[in-house]
């Protein structure tokens, strides 16, 4: 028996990067269907092959621009119609524009806050009354130590906060229908949005209580765990998957670096 037997599960940018490692993920511990939600057609029938190669799960892809309410009604309505039902979904679909406060254009705000917050409210808007039919469905929502801290990536920053929030708000109202709602905060973590700033990465590893960066496999396992009934109990909370960077990292590495901070005894 797998930890995901029998559930219908929707991860939408799960043609690559995080979103794919999920579906991989999901596809080990035996989901009877999984939903990749995407605007990179290619990528996505890739990802759909490999795992319909390595497990044999049915693998259903779809376009979906998940700033656009007509084609999430669409893409529901299509789910309630082939499977009855909706277990798990995933708002995993997010971009990044690393610019401050002032560098920030209008254009990069709106663009970023469209995808990164309101897709997360379409997703949970359109897909919750489909849940409802589970009695025992989960939201996980992919937020960011961004949404932690005051990273300097403006728009970015603004957008996780908001899923933070939105996600304890959804836990509430959902909770009656036996919908759980939780957000992941993933840490520096080499992924596709992060692949063109590997220095800063490397760089951020002093940071990091356990002296390195994620890896995807790492924050998908993560996100398996509060979508399986392992997590029965938990809901609304902020799962912080970071290595120990948002704990204190950065003051313990300051403080070794002053011989302060001494583990060798």
């Amino acid at each position: 028996m797998g930890r995901m037997d029998g559930k219908v599960v929707l991860v939408t940018g799960g043609a690559r990067g995080l979103g794919a490692n999920d579906c991989y993920e999901f596809a080990k511990e035996g989901a009877d269907t999984i939903i990749i939600a995407d605007i990179r057609k290619e990528n996505m029938e890739e990802t759909a092959a490999a795992l319909r190669t390595e497990f044999g799960c049915t693998i259903v892809c779809r376009e979906l621009d998940v700033t656009n309410e007509k084609q999430w009604e669409l893409l529901v309505s299509e789910i309630d119609k082939m499977f009855g039902k909706l277990d798990v979904l995933v708002n995993n679909a997010g971009i990044v524009k690393r610019v401050t406060l002032l560098e920030c254009t209008l254009e990069d705000w709106n663009n970023v806050i469209e995808v990164n917050q309101t897709g997360v409210f379409l997703g949970m808007k359109h897909c919750a009354l489909l849940m409802k039919k589970s009695r025992n469905a989960s939201i996980i929502n992919i937020s960011s130590i961004a949404g932690l801290t005051g990273y300097f990536a403006w728009p970015y920053t603004a957008s996780k906060w908001a899923v933070r929030g939105m996600t304890q708000a959804a836990a509430m109202e959902l909770s009656d229908w036996g919908i759980r709602v939780n957000s992941i905060h993933p840490g520096f973590t080499w992924t596709d949005l992060t692949s063109d700033v590997k220095d800063m990465l490397e760089g951020f590893s002093n940071a990091v209580a356990l002296e390195r960066y994620g890896k995807p496999e790492e924050i998908a396992k993560a996100v398996l765990f509060l979508a399986s009934d392992e997590s029965s109990f938990i809901t609304g909370t902020e799962l912080t998957v970071d290595g120990g960077l948002q704990a204190g990292g950065g003051l313990r590495y300051f403080t070794k670096q002053m011989g302060l901070y001494q583990t060798d005894h």
